[in-house]
C-alpha cells in the first residue's frame, strides 16, 4: 500500500509580556509535537450491518493505519532488540499518535469472491488524507510494572514462570517474542479473558488453575539451533483495550504452526495509546539444548 508523508513545524508567536516560564512550558510542548500527513486506506466488512456502520469501521481502520504510518511505521524489532538490550525497554521507543484532522479522498464497496459462499463478502474501502499528532513525552512516572521470570537462562524442555505487579490498577497482556521477532499471546487467552490486575497484586502465570486445565510454559528450541534468545513483554493499560491484531496466536499450550503476527504489528496497536496510559517490562532469556 502506497502512502505520502509530510511533516510540518507548527510556528507561534508569543506575546511579549509572557512570562518567562510560561514560555518555557508552551515551547516545550510545541516541540514535543509534530503534524504529520499521511494518505492511507481502510477496510471493514460490511455484513450484516448497515453501510454507515461498516464506513465508520473503515474509517477507524484507516486512523490505525495512519498513526501507524505516521509514528511507528519505522520502528522495527531489530530496533526493540537493540533497545532491550541497551535499557530493557520497548515503550521507550514507540511514541504516541493521534488523528486530529482527515479528509476522505475515495470510498467504494468491493465484493470479495466468498469460499464455498453462495455470495461474494462485500467490504467498505475508504482512502483518507489524516493529519497525525505525534507526541513523545507524557508517560507517567507513577505507573509501573515490576516483573519477574524463575530463570534467566533456560534448559530445552523447563518450566518457565512468570510474575507480574503493578503499581496501579490495570489492565495486563502478556506476550512471547520469539527470535524470530514473531509474538504469541500469553494472557489474555481463552481461560483468562478477564485482564484486570489491582494496584499492589501479584499476579502469577501459569498459576494452579491454569496447570490443572494442562497449561504450561515450557522452553523450546528449534531443532537447527543449539540456542535461542527470547523475551516476554508484558504491556500493562490503565483502561480496556482490544487488540485488532487477529493474527496474533494465542501461545499458552506451546502449539505454534509459525502463522503468528510480528512485534511490528503489535506496534501498530501501541503507537495509538496515550504514553501516560501505558507502562510496560520486556524480559530477555535464553534457551539452550544441553
Amino acid at each position: 500500500m502506497g502512502s505520502s508523508k509530510t511533516i510540518i513545524c507548527s510556528k507561534l508567536s508569543w506575546p511579549i509580556l509572557f512570562f518567562t516560564l510560561n514560555l518555557a512550558f508552551f515551547t516545550s510542548f510545541l516541540f514535543a509535537q509534530e503534524i504529520i500527513w499521511v494518505t492511507v486506506e481502510g477496510k471493514a466488512p460490511v455484513g450484516e450491518e448497515d453501510k454507515a456502520a461498516a464506513k465508520s469501521r473503515a474509517i477507524e481502520d484507516a486512523f490505525r493505519n495512519a498513526v501507524h504510518e505516521a509514528v511507528g511505521a519505522y520502528i522495527t524489532a531489530e530496533t526493540l532488540v537493540v533497545n532491550l538490550r541497551l535499557s530493557g525497554s520497548i515503550l521507550g521507543a514507540i511514541p504516541y499518535g493521534k488523528v486530529v484532522g482527515k479528509e476522505i479522498l475515495e470510498e467504494s464497496i468491493e465484493e470479495i469472491p466468498g469460499q464455498g459462499q453462495e455470495k461474494p463478502g462485500l467490504v467498505y474501502s475508504v482512502k483518507i488524507r489524516a493529519r497525525v499528532v505525534e507526541e513523545t513525552v507524557g508517560s507517567d512516572p507513577f505507573f509501573r510494572l515490576d516483573a519477574w521470570l524463575n530463570n534467566s537462562s533456560f534448559k530445552n524442555g523447563d518450566e518457565m514462570l512468570i510474575r507480574v505487579k503493578p503499581t496501579k490498577d490495570c489492565y495486563v497482556s502478556v506476550f512471547n517474542i520469539l527470535e524470530d521477532e514473531k509474538i504469541l499471546r500469553l494472557i489474555p487467552n481463552r481461560f483468562k479473558k478477564q485482564n484486570f490486575l489491582p494496584a499492589n497484586a501479584t499476579f502469577s502465570f501459569p498459576d494452579k488453575a491454569d496447570k490443572s486445565r494442562g497449561i504450561t510454559l515450557r522452553v523450546h528450541t528449534p531443532e537447527n539451533k543449539d540456542a535461542v534468545t527470547e523475551s516476554i513483554y508484558i504491556l500493562a493499560l490503565s483502561r480496556p483495550f482490544e487488540f485488532h491484531s487477529a493474527g496474533i496466536q494465542e501461545g499458552i499450550f506451546g502449539k505454534y504452526n509459525g502463522q503468528s503476527a510480528f512485534m511490528k504489528d503489535l506496534i501498530k496497536e501501541i503507537v495509538g495509546i496515550p504514553l501516560n496510559e501505558r507502562a510496560e517490562v520486556l524480559m530477555q532469556y535464553e534457551i539452550r539444548k544441553k
